[in-house]
């Protein structure tokens, strides 16, 4: 699902049914896009909820414990990035840059969602009347997660382990950190938005608006997105995004 260089990608975000579109004109890391991360920064005497009820510790660096789950969403430390608490992260002054992520979790069968921004759960099941996540019965991956990091949020992974037995972590990414614009064309951001032209989308996984997302994006981009449009409203379509398009940063 990674982009490559002069290609098309669409973040979709559910909860206002708009759009970013961005024009990738480069793969910073083009040719070393695999990290093997080491464990899950699970700390040993910590504690996480179970499935059961209580509380339960975490034996040794680096393991889930048997029935255990991540309440909160978490962060991947890296020492010298932006904030070296969150490796994904990046500020306002990098709005011209974005992180694809592919996010692989050994064993396979460790469930995986994900809050945007962290601690604020998106799952949702008829619209808000059933929260659900890697704590409830459905709302989750097994082992693997796909997400576009935006700018000035910070996301927190959730994991949780509904076996009977502790497990030894680990993690692998395989990303792109890309150097992107958002095309001026209201033509063309109509023809990718009505799948006329070839693009890669990834939908977030928003279904609250949190107010700091709102406030992220309308500072970096300067607008909210583009709403989507059916092909027959190919005039109402054009004229609101050709507006949109004079509001756009970057």
């Amino acid at each position: 699902m990674l982009v490559n260089e002069n290609e098309l990608l669409v973040v979709y975000i559910p909860a206002t049914s708009r759009a970013l579109v961005f024009r990738v004109k480069s793969v910073v890391n083009r040719n070393y896009r695999t990290l093997f991360y080491g464990p899950l920064p699970f700390t040993a005497g910590s504690s996480l909820p179970t499935f059961d009820g209580g509380t339960t510790t975490v034996p040794a660096d680096g393991v889930l414990p048997a029935r255990a789950y991540e309440p909160d969403g978490i962060t991947f430390p890296l020492y010298g990035a932006y904030d070296s608490t969150d490796m994904w992260y990046l500020p306002e002054e990098s709005k011209d840059r974005l992180f694809h992520v592919v996010h692989e979790v050994t064993p396979s069968f460790v469930r995986v969602d994900l809050k945007i921004p962290i601690g604020v759960t998106q799952a949702r099941f008829q619209r808000e009347r059933v929260v659900v996540g890697v704590e409830k019965d459905f709302g989750f991956n097994r082992g693997f997660y796909e997400a576009v990091h935006l700018p000035k949020i910070h996301y927190g992974y959730r994991y949780a382990n509904d076996t009977n037995m502790s497990v030894y972590t680990s993690v692998k990414f395989t990303y792109a950190e890309y150097i992107v614009d958002i095309p001026k064309d209201s033509e063309l951001i109509y023809s990718i938005l009505t799948r006329k032209v070839q693009t890669t989308w990834v939908t977030l996984p928003i279904s609250v608006y949190d107010p700091s997302i709102k406030d992220a994006v309308q500072t970096i981009y300067g607008f909210e997105g583009f709403p989507i449009y059916g092909q027959e409203q190919r005039a109402k379509a054009l004229e609101e995004y050709s507006k949109l398009l004079k509001e756009v940063k970057i």
